[in-house]
């Protein structure tokens, strides 16, 4: 069986990102979990590689370790895709940071605070919403409501585009703390494996 692993971010969703995490955490053994990882990332049913030899998941898994490292937005570079294109949809980045409402603060600094690779597709759904107008360069994006279809939506992102998301908003984490009240604390960096409470934001 010839078996096709990703080799950077644009070839993964959001969705399989999270499944991925999901998946190793939940299997008490390291050989399992990585291959249901590879099960997963080639999109193979659960237990098709049973009867694969060892040798060769552990030649798989050393291919695919670098997705089970958090991303770190203080040393990836990645330009932002203030655009993207799912289910026949073009979303756009806000536009505007120093704009920003009350309600997606409050939202992004919800998910940050439970963990922001945790809420991806949701922390997304705030950051890209689809276009109302464009032009010379210029676009104005829907005003925020949050909206469970968009986060589902956002399963499908690319996670090249949510890494790049997540490296533009630390950088400017701390221009928003500053101009935001000293009580609100948006600190993105918090491990996908960290245990969060349970519940959701203003969702």
């Amino acid at each position: 069986m010839k078996i096709t692993l990703p080799a950077g971010y644009d070839e993964l969703t959001v969705g399989q990102y999270k499944e991925l995490w999901q998946t190793f955490e939940s299997e008490s053994d390291g050989t399992t979990a990585v291959r249901r990882c590879i099960e997963i990332l080639s999109s193979l049913k659960r237990g098709a590689l049973n009867n694969a030899e060892f040798q060769d998941i552990d030649k798989a898994a050393d291919k695919v370790r670098w997705l089970l490292d958090e991303p770190d937005p203080f040393t990836l570079s990645l330009p932002l895709q203030q655009k993207v294109q799912l289910q026949g949809v073009t979303y756009g980045f806000i536009p505007d940071w120093t704009k920003l409402t009350v309600g997606e603060y409050a939202d992004l600094e919800t998910y940050c605070n439970k963990g922001l690779f945790q809420y991806l597709e949701k922390a997304m759904s705030v950051m890209y919403r689809p276009l109302t107008k464009e032009g010379a360069g210029m676009y104005n994006i829907e005003t925020y409501e949050s909206s469970k279809a968009r986060q589902k939506v956002m399963l499908d992102c690319p996670m090249s585009a949510c890494v790049s998301a997540v490296v533009f908003f630390c950088s400017i984490q701390k221009v928003l703390a500053s101009t935001m009240p000293p009580s609100s604390s948006l600190n993105p960096m918090v491990s996908p494996t960290q245990s969060t409470p349970s519940g959701d934001g203003t969702d």
